[in-house]
């Protein structure tokens, strides 16, 4: 299956290649969906560009790749956890997308059409998630230091972060609204590292992964995160503006003020 087919695949635009009993963990929604009927909700969403890229394939059971949709007003970015079931079709995808702002666009577009979209996401108890599967890494965590002149891709920045001193200060954030990341993967494929990782944000599970791309010295050059659930990516949004808006302009923080998530505007 090719790099733009497997990004229709997961828009519900190649139903084809899912599993009828398929599980899909949405960027958009705080549930899973279950079923190929009810995981085809993007029909009318963003299209694949031309540049998506090919992160992994293993054994064609288990994949993780990351892709670029184009939507008006911005580029929206995915990155996609595939596990193939016994016939050969998809049977669990995760999705996690980013930068949020523009994600959201693409969230007040599904909603007119469909209300699993709209506001009224329940966070009176704990988000927990559920997946992706494999389970939590136990042997130790070991990734190269940052190379200093590291660009860094947020989940919720709208422009990229250049520079060690600059993405230490953000990283430095994360750690302090989100606390310590428990990791689901850690992998090196050719020159990047594949990441996947829970944290907590506001007593909710907030679920990231990434790539990370190294330099000839072999450190880390590049790192492109994306988040899940939007709601939760929402809090974590609100929270970074209060620690970080001193240090990072307007270009950053484009789209809805970062203060109404948190109900504080």
């Amino acid at each position: 299956m090719s790099k733009d087919e497997v990004a229709k695949a997961v828009l519900g635009q190649l139903p084809a290649a899912l599993a009828e009993t398929v599980s899909l963990a949405t960027p958009l929604t705080m549930s899973r969906i279950e079923g190929r009927d009810e995981a085809r909700p993007a029909r009318d969403g963003p299209s694949p560009s031309g540049s998506a890229s090919r992160v992994h394939r293993q054994r064609r059971r288990a994949g993780l790749r990351h892709v670029r949709m184009q939507w008006p007003g911005g580029e929206v970015g995915l990155f996609l956890a595939l596990t193939k079931g016994s016939e050969g079709t998809y049977s669990t995808v995760d999705l996690y997308p980013r930068p949020w702002p523009f994600v959201k666009l693409v969230r007040d577009h599904l909603a007119v059409s469909d209300e699993r979209f709209r506001d009224g996401v329940d966070l009176s108890v704990p988000y927990v998630a559920a997946g992706p599967p494999g389970g939590f890494r136990t042997e130790p965590l070991s990734l190269p230091g940052l190379s200093a002149d590291v660009a860094f891709h947020s989940p919720v920045l709208t422009a990229t972060a250049t520079g060690g001193e600059l993405v230490s200060v953000i990283l430095k954030a994360v750690g302090e609204i989100s606390g310590a990341p428990t990791f689901r993967v850690v992998s090196r494929f050719g020159e990047a590292y594949v990441v996947g990782f829970d944290a907590t944000v506001h007593g909710h599970t907030w679920q990231l992964a990434g790539v990370y791309g190294l330099d000839e010295a072999g450190k880390i050059a590049d790192m492109r995160l994306y988040s899940r659930p939007w709601p939760v990516t929402a809090f974590f949004r609100g929270e970074a503006y209060k620690l970080m808006r001193d240090q990072f302009g307007p270009e950053y923080w484009q789209g809805e003020n970062p203060l109404v998530a948190l109900g504080e505007v």
